[in-house]
Order: structure tokens, then C-alpha cells, then sequence
């Protein structure tokens, strides 16, 4: 067979006995769930010179060779579900690498981001140490990144410690809103897992007695941003810089405490269709979602209650467009309600999805309706777990 002409080509589970070096004009590599695949297969991998995608997903690759700079063509580079924990200085000659994808565990080199010129898709960054900390400022250079993902883990410092790293990091990444072509932002606290205080770590994981705060972050340009996560880190409210966000459609929060403020800052997104808030309780132990509350484009909301005690509720005219609404409640008693029996879900005339999950220590307290005022044409999914 002349292997010359092959322009993409799939590994997967028994490695075929061919040397890379025959697929001359090879444009794609895939190698997945193939653990005959060793480091030497790739010693010849700079001969692949117009490749533009390549996948490395096994885990008996233990390394990259440092020759994978002469892939001057490469766009797209994904080692996820490889065994490599380090990237070679090399990476930083992939001129048109447009995509990269690495587990967070991965590390780069120092100085190699602010060299990565063409980057437009980080998949995911992990910060381990103060080095791969420090390296957060040189995304600050990447003008053409549109989507980036940052996890952290810091479980084996004392708490103290952990707050002080986390605020270290946020006071990086929040430069990062003013880049121009920046669409997607995520930031995974992983470390939360590992924050136990008594009474504080909610049953998401995530530790809501130190609530970091967003004030610093600001736009010093216009801001493109149409996507932005914070996971299982909690602030302690919304910053008013998120109002600003005319592009927005999609934001995912965890507040320690929701404030009436927060929904205005909220419903004044003009592009917001997705919303999805964890919180521990709301002012007052009230969530009051008012009828003057903008909320235009809103068609997802998600609201999840890990404290007992507050009570939620629809204003006729609220959420005027939103078709699929998602709550998680802790129910102790019916009292945790505060007599909310039906958190006023009949006045949203669009709904037509509603999720409830109920966590509670005594089921039978929680055999209460949500569906009596909605019409045949409404779908509604009650879980207890």
C-alpha cells in the first residue's frame, strides 16, 4: 500500500507495524486507547510536516519529542488521556497552533505561554505551584485566545494558605477580561474538595465560610466575553463590573449570599440566556425575583439553596422568558419554606421544563405540589435524593 497519500489516519487499540515516516502528507494523526503505542513510535514525528491535527490519547505515551516544533502546520495538539506531565520548550515554535488540549495536570515550561502567539483554545491550565501561578500573567499577551480553562489545586496547604493562593490567582485572571477576543472563561477551584469546616462545606463541595471577593477584576476595554464559570469558588457577592458584560449569555456563579442588589445586577445583562447561582441562603432569608427585573433574553435559570431557611419567590412578570427552570432545596421542614408553598412558579407563563431536586432529613416533610397551577402543556421532574 502507498502510504504517501493518506491524509488522515486513526490508531486505536492494536498498533498497525508501520513507521510514521511513510504518511508523507499526512494531515491528521489520531492515536486513542492504544497501549502499544510507545515514546520511539513518535521519534520521527517531525517528518510529518503538514500535519495540522494531532490527538495523542493513550496512556503509554509518556512524552512529547522536543523535534515536535518543526510541525510548522500544526493547529490543533491534544494529549489529554496521555501519560505526559510535562510539554518541551518546543511547544512555544508551534507558531499556528491554534488548539491546545492537555489534562490539567500537564505542565508547561517557564516563559513558553507568552510565546504561544496564535493560541486561540487552552484546554485545561492546572496551577499547582507558584510557578505555574506566576505564569498566569502571560496569557495577558495572547490576543488571538478566545476560550480558556483554569484549575487549581492547592488541598495540601493549611486554609490560611489556600485563600491567600486563591486570591493570588483571581487577581490574575481578572486582567484577562479585557483581552478583545476573549469568549469563554472557566476557573475550577478543585481544591475546595479538600476545605473542611464545620458546618461550611456545602453539599457541592466547595467551602462557603471564606467567600473570596471579584471587586478588583475591571474592564479596561471593551469586553467580548459571552461565557464565563467559576466553579466551586464562592464570592461573596456579584461585582458590578459583571453588568458591564453586554456580550454575556452565560454565567455560572456560587454566592455565599444572594442580596437584592445581585438580581439587579444580574437581570440588567442584556444577553443573559443561561443563569446557574449556588448560594447558602438570600437576604433576610428571602430570594425575591421581582417583576421590574429586566431579564430579557433569560431562558435558564438554575438556582440551587444549600442552606434551610430561605424562602423563593416569583413575582408575577419575572422571568418573562425563561422555559426551563432548575432548583435544588434543602427542605428540613415545610417552615424552611417560610410558607412558600409554590415559589410563585405559576406566574412564569413560559415555562416549559421545571426541575426540583429536594434534599431533605425527613421525606415525609417534603410532599408538597410545585405542579398544582401549571397546565397539561408543562413538564415538571421532582427528585429527592
Amino acid at each position: 500500500m502507498n502510504l504517501s497519500h493518506v491524509r488522515s489516519f486513526t490508531i486505536s487499540g492494536h498498533l498497525a507495524q508501520t513507521s510514521l515516516s511513510a504518511f508523507t502528507t499526512l494531515r491528521v494523526l489520531d492515536i486513542v486507547n492504544c497501549g502499544a503505542m510507545k515514546d520511539h513510535h513518535l521519534a520521527s514525528i517531525e517528518k510529518l510536516s503538514y500535519l495540522k491535527y494531532l490527538r495523542l490519547g493513550s496512556y503509554s505515551i509518556t512524552k512529547l519529542p522536543e523535534k515536535i516544533g518543526a510541525l510548522k502546520y500544526l493547529q490543533t495538539l491534544d494529549v489529554r488521556g496521555s501519560s505526559i506531565k510535562e510539554l518541551p520548550p518546543s511547544i512555544a515554535d508551534l507558531q499556528r497552533l491554534a488548539n491546545l488540549y492537555v489534562d490539567w495536570t500537564t505542565t508547561f515550561p517557564n516563559g513558553v505561554i507568552g510565546k504561544m502567539n496564535g493560541l486561540e483554545e487552552l484546554f485545561q491550565y492546572g496551577v499547582q505551584s507558584n510557578e505555574q501561578r506566576k505564569s498566569l500573567q502571560e496569557f495577558s499577551v495572547l490576543t488571538k485566545l478566545r476560550i480558556l480553562k483554569i484549575r487549581w489545586y492547592y488541598d495540601w496547604l493549611s486554609d490560611s494558605e489556600k485563600i491567600n493562593q486563591a486570591e493570588e490567582i483571581l487577581s490574575y485572571v481578572g486582567p484577562l477580561l479585557s483581552l478583545c477576543n476573549l469568549r469563554n472563561l472557566c476557573i475550577l477551584d478543585s481544591s475546595g474538595d479538600g476545605w473542611h469546616y464545620p458546618l461550611s462545606l456545602g453539599s457541592s463541595g466547595v467551602s462557603w465560610h471564606y467567600p473570596l471577593s471579584l471587586d478588583s477584576w475591571h474592564l479596561t476595554a471593551p469586553c467580548n466575553l459571552q461565557k464565563l464559570q467559576i466553579k466551586k469558588c464562592v464570592v461573596n457577592k456579584v461585582p458590578k463590573w459583571i453588568g458591564l458584560l453586554q456580550n454575556l449569555e452565560v454565567l455560572e456563579l456560587q454566592i455565599s449570599c444572594v442580596r437584592p442588589k445581585d438580581i439587579n445586577t444580574l437581570g440588567a445583562i442584556p444577553s443573559l440566556f443561561f443563569l446557574d447561582i449556588s448560594t447558602m441562603g438570600g437576604t433576610d432569608g428571602k430570594i425575591i425575583i421581582h417583576n421590574n427585573i429586566a431579564f430579557t433574553n433569560l431562558k435558564y435559570f438554575s438556582l440551587s439553596i444549600h442552606d434551610c431557611g430561605t424562602s423563593l419567590d416569583f413575582e408575577p412578570g419575572s422571568l418573562p422568558k425563561v422555559e426551563h427552570l432548575k432548583l435544588g432545596l434543602l427542605v428540613k421542614k415545610m417552615e424552611c419554606l417560610n410558607g412558600a408553598s409554590n415559589l410563585g412558579i405559576q406566574h412564569l407563563s413560559t415555562l416549559s421544563k421545571v426541575e426540583v431536586k429536594i434534599r431533605s432529613n425527613r421525606n415525609k416533610d417534603s410532599n408538597y405540589d410545585l405542579a398544582e397551577n401549571m397546565d397539561d402543556s408543562q413538564q415538571i421532574c421532582c427528585e429527592r435524593y
